[in-house]
């Protein structure tokens, strides 16, 4: 096999760093979109099911200070 020209070498540089900036950028969304959901917002779906009560609820906002 023969070595590949300088011009391909470049353009298949650049293809494989913006494949991975894509890779990245969409990694870092999905985390971000995951950790969107607040604690607070599940403590209030869990209190609403009565698995905690009010007081708890409560409690685990001041924690937070919100």
């Amino acid at each position: 096999m023969w070595p590949l020209p300088y011009s391909v070498r470049i353009v298949l540089t650049i293809i494989v760093l913006i494949v991975l900036i894509i890779i990245l950028i969409r990694f870092t969304r999905k985390k971000s979109e995951t950790s969107a959901r607040d604690s607070l917002v599940i403590m209030k779906e869990r209190m609403e099911r009565g698995e905690i009560s009010e007081e708890e609820y409560e409690e685990a906002r001041r924690k937070r200070g919100k």
